[in-house]
């Protein structure tokens, strides 16, 4: 493998059915068993509502539904990525997603495109292996999850 064609900070993988994605490793503040997630009334479709980790409440989002991808029941495997985020200028935010299932941590390779432009989540694209992989822009999600609670 051509050493420039290697990032060389590790990301965080995991999949939503067969598509593998990724979060910068630093991102991630751990990583929990699905569990009992409280409903919040009235919000949106994608909060799937909030937790309590150890005293904090943390909002959990359903990347599934944000993204437009068909809603899986959870399995033992289905994971909460517990991340934190910051728009720029603003305070870190942590929040936890849920993953259908966690690959791993480590480096990936960058995948060359033809298309300079990237779609709205994601910031590009890289290679494990034979897998794709679409790395996510966390500072995206939050800032289009941020103008939704500005609109409601």
């Amino acid at each position: 493998m051509n050493e420039s064609t290697k990032n060389t900070s590790p990301y965080f993988t995991f999949k939503f059915g067969d598509v593998a994605y990724a979060v910068e490793v630093t991102s991630v503040k751990e990583v929990l068993g699905y569990e009992q997630i409280t409903p919040v009334p009235r919000t949106a479709e994608y909060m799937k509502g909030v937790m309590n980790i150890r005293g904090t409440v943390i909002s959990v989002i359903d990347f599934r539904v944000l993204f437009g991808l068909p809603v899986n029941e959870p399995t033992k495997a289905t994971s909460i990525i517990v991340t934190e985020a910051a728009l720029e200028g603003e305070a870190p935010i942590t929040f936890g997603f849920i993953a259908d299932i966690v690959t791993g941590v480590g480096p990936l390779e960058n995948e060359p495109t033809s298309n300079k432009s990237k779609t709205q989540y994601v910031r590009k694209l890289g290679r494990l292996g034979q897998d794709l992989v679409l790395i996510l822009d966390l500072q995206e999600i939050l800032s289009h999850i941020e103008k939704d609670l500005d609109q409601e």
